[in-house]
């Protein structure tokens, strides 16, 4: 199967899940043996990485193009069409980036089975900035997307797509997966974590609200570690929350962190916290539980399997609930805490996208068939 997958942001880039989730599954897929083409703008890569040339990796043929502005991807947009007139399924990853919809519609007139994946752009958290540029670009999008098939990661983006796009709108739904890091040994240490990327839609504000209040948490040996690169300098009002709420010896931030500092980070920490007002997914739920460490997710997010799967806690991201739920975490005696880490292991292994390939290569042959 020969498959183009466009992104804006590609590995080793990490500026939110996608860039991760695509490389994984481009990786898995070439792997198994399919001819994979992924064009990506050098955004947020690493200078050491070549730009404006094709190279083979580990997840097929790479090109990084150079742009004279990331909002202007002439660059991406050429190589992507020239990748396209090879494929057999064309898939556009984001909604909102400006060569995506180039790229449908030219995707469209060489008769390509196209694959879109808006990622979580159609949630009404993430629709609210800049929303009427948004609700302009949709009423383009709903013109150009007949045929196309959306990508939806959970029930709710499901819902989002047809909101937008009509019912009768052409969806399938499989859950993000990815390549699991290996488990690290555990130094465990009294901190909360927040990682990932720090923007408003997380609700770190939120987090920081409650944690003021939970006398637990402040008269506690626990405190609070937030890691992630900052977004439209969210991180100075951050600060400023943690001063006016008298947290300063209680919260530290971190940066972003990477690779095997990342994972050790997970590993390390009691819990994980994501208060996010809207997910679609939440890839670092994922890379917790594969660390053994229990997972705090609000309703905002598809995770209700944490409290199925007894890996951790699904909760409403007000103060008085989200406090109810982390102060039950930190009461939890020694037993029951490390059944919570055994339950999250074992969902881990539900998300590893080498053991699950076969769900990718079905989702690509429904669409072709």
């Amino acid at each position: 199967m020969r498959i183009m997958m466009s992104a804006d942001w590609f590995y080793p880039s990490q500026m939110g899940g996608p860039s991760n989730a695509i490389y994984w599954q481009a990786k898995a897929m070439a792997r198994a043996g399919h001819q994979v083409t992924v064009v990506a703008t050098s955004q947020d890569i690493p200078s050491t990485v070549p730009t404006s040339r094709w190279l083979t990796l580990a997840c097929g043929r790479v090109m990084y193009t150079k742009n004279p502005h990331f909002y202007l991807p002439f660059a991406h947009i050429w190589y992507a069409v020239v990748a396209i007139r090879q494929a057999e399924v064309v898939h556009i990853n984001s909604l909102f980036y400006p060569s995506s919809v180039v790229l449908v519609i030219a995707a469209r007139l060489l008769r390509k089975r196209i694959i879109w994946a808006p990622h979580g752009e159609l949630s009404p958290s993430a629709l609210i900035y800049r929303s009427r540029l948004k609700q302009g670009l949709l009423r383009l999008f709903r013109v150009v997307s007949k045929d196309v098939i959306f990508h939806s990661t959970c029930a709710a983006e499901t819902v989002h797509i047809r909101q937008h796009f009509g019912h009768n709108a052409l969806v399938q739904e499989l859950e993000n997966m990815m390549e699991m890091a290996p488990a690290r040994t555990r130094k465990p240490e009294p901190y909360l974590l927040f990682i990932g990327r720090l923007h408003p839609i997380k609700a770190i504000d939120r987090l920081l609200e409650t944690l003021s209040e939970s006398a637990i948490f402040r008269n506690g040996a626990y405190s609070l570690t937030i890691a992630g690169p900052d977004t439209n300098n969210y991180r100075t009002y951050l600060e400023e929350l943690v001063k006016t709420w008298e947290l300063t010896e209680k919260v530290t931030f971190v940066g972003p962190v990477y690779g095997d500092q990342k994972e050790q980070l997970l590993a390390n920490a009691y819990v994980t916290i994501l208060p996010s007002h809207s997910e679609n997914f939440g890839n670092v739920v994922i890379e917790s539980l594969a660390q053994g460490t229990p997972v705090i997710a609000s309703t905002g997010t598809p995770w209700q399997l944490l409290e199925t799967k007894r890996a951790g806690c699904w909760v409403d991201n007000n103060p008085s609930d989200l406090c109810h739920a982390i102060e039950q975490f930190l009461r939890l005696s020694v037993d029951a805490y490390a059944s919570y880490r055994q339950g999250a292991s074992e969902l881990a292994r539900r998300f590893d996208i080498h053991a699950n390939v076969a769900q990718w290569e079905r989702f690509y042959e429904d669409a072709l068939g």
